[in-house]
């Protein structure tokens, strides 16, 4: 499984950024969260402490 930060709802808190193990999450120019799918592990923690709820699960076709 793979995360995603859907932009239209994150609002650049920085908390996914704090639990994020393998510093794959950055905040990018337009102020919203990025994950790094190379050095994302999959743990979700990321997913965990969103207020927004702006990480979501990738589905694989």
């Amino acid at each position: 499984m793979k995360f995603k930060v859907d932009k239209s709802i994150c609002v650049g808190c920085g908390a996914c950024i704090g639990v994020c193990p393998n510093r794959a999450i950055k905040i990018e120019n337009d102020g919203k969260s990025s994950i790094d799918q190379k050095k994302c592990k999959q743990c979700g923690e990321c997913q965990k402490v969103c207020p927004m709820n702006a990480i979501k699960e990738i589905k694989k076709a």
